[in-house]
């Protein structure tokens, strides 16, 4: 830490007074006040991209994010031993939560202008930037291949989690097969094209620890998977995760709708993607996965735990997809 210490001092213009290790990253007081450190596993030119994204948002007056402090060289970053570390202002307040109305009307307001002013953005030449825009049919394809290949494992097994699985897979299968089949038929590449030369771009993180709230102000945080993505993307994931802390009241989702287009726009077409991206069965897809391909860091138990959240969850997610009109 003592070596971190003097980096620090060596590539900034403020002194530290002491480190203290918080979660996954670290808080520093310094002469100009708290600032936190975080030890990054991106690339050098991944970070130049996030850190020119957040330079055009602030160039566009969106202001509320962490932004990253560049050293004495002008660079957003130091590397200490082979690691990339980057510093930026230490921001007060508590973590979203999405069963607070003010809370979440306050995070779509700030996702809507975070938006707005991405548009026109440009990676720089030497920055490694990440682009998902006309991405989607392959990940829902190969999702739903992945699938089917678990039921084939599943068949071999003989725990409950693979009976459970097994009960459940067709009507999830057929879920995605919709999906995909809607998609093709829409006017996603279009809407595609049209993001491209708008140049807008994503949080693709956009979930309640990284968005910080206090009194005064919204704040977005970790742009670590920032990219260049549909704007109802980060929308459909704001959405689908307050949907499972309110049995899917299409209510609530209006509530957000309506907030995030009282500052920016969004389109039939562009809703109907979004009612595609939630008809999708993404969390069913992310639990079988992770417990058939994953080292298993949850036990087995949970595991069943989290596919009865997602089964428990069909009948609300029928009426929510049945009800999507009214967003419109």
């Amino acid at each position: 830490m003592q070596n971190i210490e003097k980096e620090i001092a060596d590539n900034y213009d403020f002194d530290v007074k002491s480190i203290a290790p918080f979660k996954d990253i670290s808080i520093i007081n310094t002469t100009e006040g708290k600032k936190v450190l975080k030890k990054n596993i991106l690339s050098q030119d991944r970070i130049l991209f996030i850190h020119a994204a957040k330079e055009h948002l602030v160039k566009n007056n969106f202001l509320d994010l962490d932004r990253y402090l560049c050293n004495t060289n002008g660079v957003p970053f130091i590397n200490i031993e082979g690691m990339n570390y980057t510093i930026s202002n230490a921001i007060e307040g508590i973590e979203c939560n999405f069963d607070n109305r003010i809370d979440i009307t306050n995070a779509t307001n700030s996702l809507a202008r975070m938006h707005k002013a991405s548009k026109g953005f440009i990676a720089p030449d030497n920055s490694r930037e990440r682009d998902e825009l006309g991405k989607l049919p392959v990940y829902f394809g190969k999702r739903l291949e992945e699938i089917k290949k678990l039921k084939k494992v599943a068949k071999r097994g003989k725990t409950k989690f693979d009976y459970l699985f097994l009960d459940y897979v067709d009507y999830f299968y057929v879920l995605g097969e919709k999906a995909i089949q809607s998609l093709s038929s829409s006017k996603y590449e279009e809407i595609v094209k049209a993001a491209r030369q708008e140049g807008s771009f994503c949080h693709h993180d956009f979930t309640h620890h990284n968005i910080i709230c206090n009194k005064d102000r919204t704040y977005i945080t970790n742009f670590d998977f920032c990219s260049f993505e549909l704007k109802v993307y980060d929308l459909a994931n704001l959405i689908r995760r307050k949907m499972r802390k309110c049995n899917w009241d299409i209510n609530e989702a209006k509530v957000i709708v309506d907030e995030y287009r009282s500052i920016e726009s969004i389109v039939d077409d562009e809703l109907l993607i979004m009612k595609i991206m939630l008809q999708f069965p993404q969390k069913f897809w992310r639990v079988i996965n992770k417990y058939y391909n994953s080292k298993r860091s949850w036990s087995e138990k949970s595991f069943i735990s989290k596919l009865y959240e997602v089964i428990g969850e069909v009948e609300d997610h029928k009426n929510f997809m049945q009800r999507f009109e009214l967003l419109v």
